[in-house]
């Protein structure tokens, strides 16, 4: 899989980046799906793979920094309102974080292999997951380092290992980079 955006910092100019705009909907809601029914039966050392990350990062590789960030924090929301987590805002906060840097890195340069967005993956569960440890620390919740360092590297593997089927499927979707600024779109009509 290859993903380039050598010359794709312009604005998609023909009607045809909606139907796109909706298969980003569909890929986010899939994944908090996924993420929220399906992962937390893949358990391994208390670590989960985090789907909802390597799809947002797809999405940011894919359509830039604006729709990543929105996409992250539609998805973190959507997780926090469907699953018990625990302070409401943090995950939409996080995952907006995570989408807006995955964007920026399609808007500077070119990615090319499976390498460096599995990566980019790998380092958007480390961010996720150590910023919501962070908030509970924030909030005098007790956090055993010895089971969060385990945890995570856990996750990070898991992580990994659906990340390049996730990528896969998502350049598939969305075809090939670029950057989607829907409001400097010309209007039809």
């Amino acid at each position: 899989m290859m993903i380039s955006s050598a010359g794709s910092t312009g604005v998609a100019g023909s009607s045809s980046w909606r139907p796109r705009i909706w298969a980003v909907a569909v890929i986010v809601v899939v994944a908090v799906l996924l993420q929220v029914t399906l992962m937390p039966f893949i358990r391994v050392a208390n670590g989960l793979p985090d789907i909802l990350a390597c799809a947002i990062v797809a999405v940011g590789l894919l359509r830039g920094s604006l729709v990543g960030a929105v996409s992250g924090a539609v998805a973190g929301m959507l997780v926090e309102l469907t699953s018990p987590v625990g302070t409401l805002g943090v995950l939409a906060l996080l995952y907006l974080l995570v989408g807006w840097a995955s964007g920026h890195l399609c808007e500077r340069a070119e990615v090319h292999g499976v390498l460096p967005p599995v990566v980019l993956c790998a380092i958007a569960v480390v961010v996720v997951q150590l910023g919501e440890v962070f908030v509970q620390l924030m909030l005098a919740r007790p956090a055993d380092f010895g089971d969060v360092l385990r945890t995570l590297l856990a996750s990070v593997i898991l992580t990994a290992l659906v990340a390049v089927p996730v990528l896969a499927i998502a350049r598939r979707v969305l075809g090939a980079p670029r950057v989607v600024e829907p409001y400097l779109v010309p209007r039809d009509g």
